[in-house]
């Protein structure tokens, strides 16, 4: 199994979410580490967290189920 750390950002001004991350990782702590050290690299992030303003969901999912770098579309689609 592994996991995906879903974390949804309320945002102060008007208290509606528009950014959310997703970690990803085999294990739970992989998944704290790397919210920890985006913690540490993203300021409006940092704010979220200390102020109390996201959203935490854990979603355990098949090893296989994690995203593969080499088969996600970059591009963007034609709307926009």
């Amino acid at each position: 199994m592994a996991f995906v750390l879903h974390v949804l950002i309320i945002d102060a001004g008007d208290h509606t979410i528009k950014v959310g991350h997703e970690f990803f990782g085999l294990t739970e702590k992989e998944c704290q580490t790397y919210f920890r050290e985006h913690t540490g690299t993203c300021e409006y992030f940092a704010a979220a967290v200390k102020e109390n303003r996201v959203i935490v969901e854990w979603e355990e999912v098949d090893e296989e189920d994690l995203p593969d770098p080499f088969d996600i579309d970059m591009e963007p689609d034609e709307s926009g």
